[in-house]
């Protein structure tokens, strides 16, 4: 059972300066909690001494509160206490009650609890209007509140020597230990006024266990503070005003004493799909939030993760090749929760003197994100060549082992390095040789006879002109053929995939090939004349040797007399040495061609001085530079005549092995011919005809030469009969005008040659040529390209940038065609404009196949081709597939048509970031401004924009107005609605443009806009949309305010 406490009376009345110095107390609590809310970074623990009514501290649960049914004479706290309607306190917590059992203070009470009922009393003499004649009761008061001191002391001293009852916590024995405690909402206690000498019963109270609870330090300063002095009927204070005062000093510390944010690192991290992942780790001293403002490079666009400190980078175009450098700023804020409006000016002010004094630091940090954007793609070279097509003979000299090289890499215009090694059917007696060209300087090492490697940084062109420098000899048969391999690599280590080939025929003879000559005597010498040449015909035949070292011509002893003699005369250009052993033998040394050689043959003389017999025979031995001699001298005979007048017979020599590739052009049918002992030098006539092996749609044409008085008359289509009076060069001239062509392969037809002169005699023997068929070979097209994209509403993109066209028996194409196949969708167009105008014309049926057509080399057909391009009205996302095949002049196509393809995509959209007027910018009704005074326009597929369009889309005023002020080069015009508030700008320029003509756009109010609420400004807002020269509009505006003020 509780033990009833003892009742105490209180002064009812109290002095004056009682009731100052409770107000002078109150200021001081006051301002201490200031400094406290602007000064306190963490929170500290306090002891409750409201709490330790009771002898000890419980560390029980809460006390029990006053039973619901009782009349509301006193208020009952969390502590457990009552108040008595005597007017007396009394402390009634659980805990208490134990410890008053074992050592009661007087009269029943606490010394903390007379010190709590006499500054009750204090505060109600404060509020009172009647002034109480009851000093002595006052000058009481004072006297027992020394006394309650020393009760204090004398209850804190008697608590350390009480023990706990049984079954409660142990009580704390001094206040260092109390303060660890949760402190709880102050006691308030209520004295109603009753007769002298009325008591009341205390209500029972029933012990409870107590709780230790962490301290909330503001409220509970704030709280023991101001009890005394508070309104003993108000609620506990809220949470909401901690909240608050949280706010305040924020707001404080921001503004006077500012830090700004700091950056500890910037990570980046490229991902596969070629974007670039940028961490900031940023954070601000003072812990306000932080915002980040992106000022957009130049080669991308990049956007922050919603929530995170993480950006993304991508790129405007794929990044191939050489990596592409980045940087952009990010201006890290801290002052997003700045008041606005006049009281965030007053703030602003405030803190531009804390900055002036040094107290605060900048609110925004610029960090300078630069980082290389590697390519995501790395396209290796490709290398086309062809081989040598006619086929190599064992021992014969090198020969050039290529006949068309082609390097085609987009995104490397310069090779490193290349090798060409033999492969397949090698031998041991191959060997690869390079004859550097004349301007290329790659360096070439001998890796061994078989591998050669071309090093250093040159162009493609010098690198194609490299590989075709290569040349390919062996002394070993081995294979049929040899299979040459070719790896290229370009200025990024990139090799092509699949290496190039050359296939190498090699044909053997069972013995080293000797020499052999093919030739005829020239015209008899006359005794008394000049020397005459030796030899009208000198042709040398050698399969496996391009030169030769050594020639003998020599007069056989068995016919040659005295006085005939062997001469020289040397020609122009022709450098073999000359040993003229003796009048009738002349020897030719040094390694030269064969036609060095048949040129100097033909350069040696032949007199005589006697009649004799009447031919000498002359005999030539060859050996060619491989040491091979002729297996037998070749004869010739030189005639001598007598000094007389003697009409010679006509001769004619006809050179020509005219090969005619059927459906394709004729092709000339002699390219000399040689016409001796016409008289006077004349001719009156000649006849051309093929003869044996003849077929249908062999044909002999003509060619007419400018100035010639030869007429020419078609007998038939395999014979042409020229007649008039003309010179033999005249005839020589139309002779090799006649052109050759046949429909149909054959054996070779034998063309005979019969000229005759004034006086009606013809040539005895007619001059024959031998003329052959083939049959046209079909050309070759490769396509190499990316698959480009086109944007829908945009210009064609080229389908084919890079077109090799190959055919080897046809210089010139005919036509081409480029068909859309897989993919195709309506309104999809192929467009052809021509490079050269009126050469190439094209035709669109309007569905799927474009086709060009006229005559052309095989270069002009390549430019024609790279210059298609694809467009399309819909169907983004499906990819498209184009084949290209081309038709010579035989009327062949390519037996596999090149292959390319095209992608389609939608437009992508404009966005638009814009900045207002700074925060200290106050426009009153009647100011002219400038509401955008930044604008931000990224379009990853636009370079050109088309119009804009700014509206006053919120609190829109009759008279607010929107200007455009026209700027100098900038093609844009603009209107405004009045009655909807929207500015629209039009005209096809740039993006820099239509940013500097949003710039310049001007803002006015001619009305407030506001009611009576509206006292701090009327704000309106102002969308901005951007079209661009697809059409379409950013979805999200750019979003500018104008605060009106009065």
């Amino acid at each position: 059972m509780s033990e009833q406490p003892s009742r105490r009376p209180v002064t009812q009345g109290g002095t004056r300066p009682a009731m100052y110095i409770g107000r002078v107390g109150a200021l001081a609590v006051s301002l201490g909690i200031g400094f406290a809310v602007a000064n306190a970074a963490t929170g500290f623990a306090y002891a409750d001494t409201d709490g330790d009514s009771g002898g000890s501290v419980s560390a029980s649960a809460p006390a029990t509160r006053a039973e619901s049914g009782k009349p509301a004479s006193g208020l009952s706290t969390d502590r457990g206490q009552t108040t008595s309607p005597s007017g007396g306190a009394t402390g009634a917590a659980g805990d208490g009650e134990s410890d008053g059992d074992d050592d009661p203070a007087p009269s029943g009470r606490t010394a903390t609890d007379d010190d709590a009922a006499e500054a009750e009393a204090l505060s109600r003499d404060a509020d009172s209007a009647a002034d109480d004649s009851a000093a002595d009761d006052s000058a009481d008061a004072d006297a027992e509140e020394s006394g309650d001191a020393e009760d204090v002391s004398a209850a804190e001293d008697d608590t350390d020597d009480t023990p706990a009852p049984t079954g409660e916590a142990e009580a704390t024995p001094d206040v260092a230990t109390r303060a660890q405690q949760k402190p709880t909402a102050p006691v308030r206690t209520t004295t109603a006024p009753t007769a002298s000498g009325a008591s009341a019963e205390a209500a029972p109270q029933t012990p409870e266990t107590g709780t230790v609870t962490s301290a909330n330090v503001l409220s509970a300063v704030v709280s023991t503070a101001v009890a005394p002095l508070a309104d003993p009927e108000l609620p506990a204070p809220s949470p909401v005003a901690d909240a608050v005062l949280a706010w305040v000093r924020r707001l404080i510390t921001h503004t006077f004493f500012n830090k700004t944010p700091v950056v500890r690192s910037v990570e980046t991290e490229q991902i596969l799909t070629g974007q670039v992942l940028i961490t900031i780790d940023a954070y601000d001293p003072n812990g306000d939030p932080l915002t980040y403002e992106i000022v957009q490079p130049d080669t991308g666009l990049v956007v922050r993760v919603p929530a995170t400190n993480t950006f993304l980078y991508t790129p405007t175009l794929p990044v191939l090749g050489d990596p592409v450098p980045v940087s952009f700023d990010v201006v890290i804020r801290d002052d997003s929760e700045h008041l606005t409006g006049v009281l965030g000016g007053i703030q602003n002010l405030l803190h531009a003197v804390a900055r002036f004094f040094r107290l605060a630091q900048p609110d925004n940090y610029t960090q300078t994100v630069a980082f290389d954007a590697e390519p995501i793609v790395a396209v290796p070279p490709t290398l086309a060549v062809t081989g040598r097509l006619l086929p190599y003979l064992v021992g014969a000299d090198p020969v050039n082992l290529l006949s068309l090289a082609k390097i085609v890499d987009l995104d490397s215009p310069q090779m490193s390095e290349a090798t060409v090694t033999i492969g397949v059917g090698r031998q041991d007696g191959d060997q690869l040789r390079y004859v550097a060209p004349e301007g290329v300087t790659i360096d070439v090492e001998q890796v061994n006879d078989h591998t050669l490697k071309l090093t250093g940084l040159a162009s493609q062109a010098d690198y194609e002109k490299a590989l075709m420098a290569i040349t390919f000899s062996t002394t070993d048969l081995g294979l049929v053929a040899r299979t040459v391999d070719f790896t290229i690599t370009d200025e990024h280590g990139e090799s092509n995939l699949v290496p190039a080939f050359s296939l190498v025929t090699v044909l053997g003879l069972p013995v080293d090939a000797p020499p052999s000559l093919l030739a005829a005597g020239g015209l008899p010498y006359f005794l008394g004349g000049a020397p005459v040449p030796l030899l009208s015909l000198a042709q040398i035949v050698d399969v496996d040797s391009a030169s030769m070292q050594r020639v003998l011509v020599a007069m056989s002893a068995l016919t040659r007399v005295a006085g005939d003699k062997l001469g020289y005369v040397a020609p122009a250009g022709i450098t073999v040495g000359v040993n003229q052993v003796d009048d009738w033998t002349i020897e030719l040394t040094g390694v030269h061609s064969r036609a060095d050689y048949e040129t100097a043959l033909k350069a040696i003389t032949f007199s005589a001085e006697s009649l004799g017999l009447l031919a000498r025979t002359v005999e030539i031995s060859l050996t060619d530079a491989d040491g091979n001699n002729s297996l037998t001298p070749t004869l010739v005979a030189a005639t001598v005549l007598p000094g007389v007048d003697v009409e010679l017979p006509l001769i004619v020599t006809p050179v020509g092995l005219p090969v005619h590739t059927i459906g394709k052009a004729p092709v000339k049918l002699l390219t000399s011919v040689g016409i001796a002992n016409a008289d006077d030098d004349q001719l009156t006539g000649a006849v051309v005809s093929i003869g044996l092996n003849r077929v249908a749609g062999d044909t002999l044409g003509y060619v007419a030469v400018e100035g010639n008085p030869i007429t020419v008359q078609q007998t038939n289509a395999w014979t042409l009969t020229l007649s008039g009076t003309a010179t033999v060069e005249q005839y020589q001239q139309a002779l090799q005008s006649i052109t050759f062509s046949a429909t149909a392969l054959g054996l070779p037809r034998t063309v005979t040659i019969t000229v005759t002169e004034s006086d009606g005699d013809t040539n005895p023997a007619p001059g024959i040529v031998f003329a052959n068929s083939l049959a046209p070979l079909r050309p070759t097209i490769v396509v190499t390209a990316v698959p480009p994209t086109h944007t829908i509403g945009r210009p064609g993109v080229v389908i084919a940038p890079v077109v090799t066209i190959e055919d080897l028996d046809s210089p010139v194409l005919t036509g081409a065609t480029v068909a859309l196949g897989v993919g195709r969708q309506v309104g999809d167009v192929l467009a052809y404009a021509p490079p050269t105008p009126g050469l190439i014309t094209a035709s669109w049926n309007g569905t799927d196949t474009l086709t060009l057509s006229g005559p052309a080399s095989v270069a002009e057909y390549e430019a024609a081709l790279e210059a298609v391009t694809f467009s399309a009205t819909g169907g983004a996302g499906v990819p498209r597939t184009v084949t290209i095949n081309i038709v010579d002049d035989s009327g062949l196509s390519a037996v596999l048509p090149g292959a390319a393809a095209a992608l389609v995509k939608n437009p992508d959209r404009p966005t638009v970031v814009t900045v207002g007027l700074p925060d200290l910018s106050f426009p009153s009704v009647g100011d002219t401004v400038t509401p955008i005074t930044s604008a931000t326009i990224v379009d990853t597929d636009s370079s050109v924009l088309s119009g804009a369009s700014v509206r006053i889309s919120e609190r829109f005023t009759t008279g607010d107005t929107l200007a455009y002020t026209a700027v100098a080069g900038v093609p844009i015009a603009a209107t405004f609605d009045s009655a909807t508030g929207l500015l629209t700008l039009t005209g096809t320029a740039t993006i820099a443009q239509y940013k500097q003509a949003l710039q310049s756009i001007t803002f006015r109010a001619t009305r407030y806009g506001g009611g009576l609420l509206d006292v701090i400004g009327v704000t309106r807002t102002l969308s901005v949309y951007v079209t661009d020269d697809t059409g379409v509009s950013n979805t999200l505006p750019g979003v500018v305010a104008v605060t009106v003020f009065r």
